[in-house]
């Protein structure tokens, strides 16, 4: 898969990838707004270029506020990914398999997980396994 190739369909505002990313931004910034007060602790499996949480981010109140780690298998997205929160410390962007959970062991339970644009790129079984994981990744609601 030339996953450049993948995330040049974000150019286009009409494509559906596009109209996905708004969504997905719109439902952080709204899990932004009830979080409690404090950190807000993201994780982002797949992350690709970070598009997600930089556009949930840009603007945001809470902005501030997010610590955040994002793994990315693709080294050209994770290059992407590092400059574009080059100015945001408390982001983390590592290049490696996110479907080892250990990637993950320091940074949950985390008050937002990102799983987006991954399971139409992953096996049945594979669906399945993340699926069943993903709670563990969860904080509690805190209020």
């Amino acid at each position: 898969m030339d996953w450049q190739a993948w995330h040049e369909r974000y150019e286009d505002p009409t494509s559906p990838i596009s109209r996905r990313l708004a969504v997905v931004q719109d439902l952080i910034r709204g899990a932004m707004d009830r979080a409690a007060p404090g950190p807000i602790r993201v994780v982002s499996m797949c992350a690709g270029q970070g598009r997600d949480l930089r556009g949930a981010l840009a603007g945001h109140p809470r902005a501030d506020e997010v610590t955040a780690l994002l793994v990315e298998l693709d080294p050209a997205n994770v290059a992407m990914a590092r400059a574009a929160f080059a100015n945001r410390p408390a982001i983390e962007v590592r290049e490696g398999d996110a479907s080892l959970t250990d990637q993950y062991s320091v940074r949950v339970p985390a008050d937002i997980v990102l799983v987006c644009g991954v399971f139409g790129n992953i096996t049945l079984p594979d669906i399945e396994r993340t699926v069943k994981f993903l709670p563990a990744f969860c904080a509690p609601a805190r209020r």
